[in-house]
């Protein structure tokens, strides 16, 4: 019997991966890794400018919409007053004087393209007062008024006038005006409305809860002081701004300010401190739409940075026509805002270079584009290679390596518009 030998083929000899191609691997490794780390970081700067600049013009739009809301209740309490009564210079007082124009709205334009500020005074009396009263100094302590009480609280802030023909006829250029705070509400008339020293309270003022107190806005016996009125304050008028009116700032807080770039507003009246209301912006510009012509539309040529001058209709003028008989006198002629805000990204690019933002203008006596005036994150004037975007490497100050929105909208002055007084 034969056996059938098999033969096992030889172990085959085992080779492993050479440094070559160990070096090889190494190499398409990283360069995948540096393809995939480039695309992260393009795709994160895309997403980083999305997401602030959504944010900057989430801040504009919120910015726009509060000065915009308060700029439309400007007037309130007053706006029915007459012509020659709106701009007066109201002699004020809270611990301090605070004396202010009797303005619905007044824009305090920036030097060289800064920032402006928009002042609103609005009242708050739930009872609707603009009358022509007789008021006088009656004494050390009081201002006395004749007729009714009517619409008068305890702690109303009220604003006294003068008489304005009365003034006219003595060569005064404008009208004279005071603010006191009720006291006081007799029974019958005359009555002592604003007491200067301590008084008491009956009920007590909601503002001053002590029995007996020195008024926060009447200052003593010589004050307002009684010369502007005489010899004829009578037939002026008062008009009721009630308990807690408003006298707004809105401004934009500057490069070295604790917190830049910011829409913030002032209590001018009560002594409030600054409040916040949109981050990332930038500047604010406004113009007064003044109605010239008197057909109730603001036109393209009726724009302008410069507001009514306050003198006195002459006499003779017909009031009810002061738009056309000279409006650069009568407030009542002012009927909206322009305003412009431009909020700012905070993401730096350094791919970036934006051309000059523009916002609508009618300063030059037509509606036309016009340039913001632009300064670097540190409020220098950029300069040299910067205003090419050249810069090597790109500056984080640099203003054009951000991206801008510009909103901006025409605010009527609806208590304005609204008043039935010439």
């Amino acid at each position: 019997m034969s056996t059938i030998e098999t033969k096992r083929p030889a172990p085959r000899r085992e080779r492993g991966m050479s440094l070559i191609e160990i070096l090889v691997g190494v190499v398409i490794g990283l360069l995948g890794i540096l393809v995939i780390f480039q695309v992260l970081a393009v795709s994160e700067d895309r997403k980083r400018t999305t997401v602030h600049g959504s944010d900057a013009q989430s801040a504009g739009a919120i910015g726009l919409y509060q000065l915009q809301r308060e700029v439309q209740r400007a007037g309130y309490g007053f706006g029915t007053a007459d012509t020659k009564v709106i701009g007066c210079l109201v002699k004020a007082w809270n611990g301090a004087a605070i004396d202010f124009r009797l303005y619905p709205v007044e824009i305090v334009q920036g030097a060289a393209g800064a920032p402006d500020r928009i002042r609103v005074l609005i009242g708050s009396s739930d009872k609707y007062v603009t009358d022509a009263r007789s008021w006088s100094p009656s004494g050390a302590n009081s201002k006395t008024m004749t007729g009714s009480r009517a619409g008068f609280d305890y702690g109303d802030l009220v604003v006294l006038t003068g008489n304005p023909t009365h003034a006219l006829s003595l060569g005064t250029p404008e009208l004279p005006c005071a603010m006191i705070q009720v006291t006081d509400r007799p029974a019958a008339a005359p009555f002592d409305v604003g007491h200067n020293l301590s008084y008491t309270l009956t009920p007590p003022d909601t503002l001053s809860p002590a029995a007996t107190t020195t008024p926060r806005f009447n200052k003593d016996a010589a004050w307002p002081a009684s010369a502007p009125f005489v010899p004829n304050p009578n037939n002026g008028f008062a008009l009721n701004l009630g308990k807690q009116p408003r006298r707004h700032e809105f401004r934009v807080t500057l490069p070295g300010e604790a917190n830049p770039n910011r829409l913030v507003a002032t209590e001018l009246l009560f002594d409030a401190g600054l409040g916040e209301i949109a981050d990332s912006i930038v500047n604010l510009q406004a113009e007064y739409g003044i109605d010239r012509n008197n057909n109730q539309v603001i036109e393209a040529n009726e724009w302008t940075v410069t507001p009514p001058d306050n003198t006195l209709i002459p006499t003779g003028a017909d009031p009810k026509r002061a738009c056309n008989d000279n409006p650069s006198r009568s407030w009542r002629c002012v009927l909206a805002i322009r305003v412009a805000l431009l909020a700012r990204s905070t993401h730096w690019d350094k791919s970036a270079c934006s051309p000059n933002p523009q916002r609508t203008s009618g300063a030059t006596g037509a509606l036309l584009l016009t340039n913001f005036t632009m300064t670097n994150v540190d409020g220098t004037a950029p300069s040299g290679a910067e205003a090419a975007c050249a810069e090597d490497p790109p500056s984080p100050n640099n203003w054009r390596r951000y991206r801008y929105s510009v909103y901006e909208t025409v605010i009527p002055l609806r208590n304005m518009l609204w008043g039935t007084a010439p």
